[in-house]
């Protein structure tokens, strides 16, 4: 994973600014992923701020347990929903 500048520690101000900027890039690029594959845009913005409100919920009601890295579960009897190009990671902040 690359960034563009020194990752502040979580206390800095600068924290949270830093943060959405990093994001935007990957939010950006997975809609264009999604789009290109034939998904409706809006429908997709749709379903990704209802997962983003679901994990947030989750992780709410898990934060006082210890954290353990998290793996998408992947179904082998389904194709993944897009395949990607290779380029959309180029020149962006976070990967």
């Amino acid at each position: 994973m690359e960034t563009s500048s020194k990752r502040l520690p979580i206390s800095d101000p600068g924290y949270s600014v830093e943060l959405r900027k990093a994001l935007n890039y990957s939010i950006v690029d997975l809609l264009d992923e999604f789009t290109a594959a034939g998904w409706d845009e809006w429908e997709t913005l749709k379903a990704l701020t209802k997962i983003v409100c679901d994990h947030a919920l989750a992780y709410q009601a898990d934060r006082d347990q210890p954290a353990t890295p998290r793996t998408r579960k992947s179904n082998p009897g389904q194709p993944p929903l897009t395949q990607g190009t290779g380029t959309r990671r180029q020149g962006h902040a976070v990967r």
